[in-house]
């Protein structure tokens, strides 16, 4: 996959990294929107998401899954998008363990809390999270420098 440079010296990134990049930071954007809606209103009544869903779960109520998505999917994401601004040699890998972790948090769901369309939509956004991050170079590009 070939870098870029514009006129003025900033890097260009692919399609293939503008659109990784779109999904983690959109995936942050809505793990950390949802987390802290259900963490503040943990009766789920802000995202109309009934607690009794939870009976199969070690959660009676939506405030710790709601920070553990935030602080856990929101987080990852948002680091690794930073981090792919960045061309940090640590995107790669940290990528490849958000999708698969989005994918079997999604897997979990399914199984003991219950099936919901938009689950099959975030197993898709993880699996496609670790295909393109896959198909970065392994090396990575170090961080950008300005020059004095």
């Amino acid at each position: 996959m070939m870098r870029h440079q514009d006129a003025v010296g900033a890097p260009r990134y692919s399609r293939e990294e503008r659109t990784l990049m779109g999904l983690e930071f959109g995936t942050a954007g809505a793990a950390l929107g949802g987390g802290i809606l259900l963490a503040l209103r943990p009766d789920g009544a802000f995202l109309h998401a009934d607690p009794s869903v939870l009976r199969r779960t070690p959660f009676r109520n939506w405030r710790l899954p709601g920070l553990l998505l935030a602080v856990g999917c929101g987080g990852g994401y948002l680091t690794a998008g930073m981090l792919h601004l960045r061309r940090h040699r640590a995107a790669r890998p940290l990528s490849v363990a958000a999708g698969l972790a989005l994918i079997g948090l999604e897997a979990w769901e399914i199984a003991f809390v219950e099936f919901q369309p938009l689950e099959a939509v975030f197993v898709g956004i993880g699996a496609a999270v670790v295909v393109l991050a896959l198909r970065l170079p392994r090396e990575g590009v170090p961080c950008m420098r300005t020059q004095p």
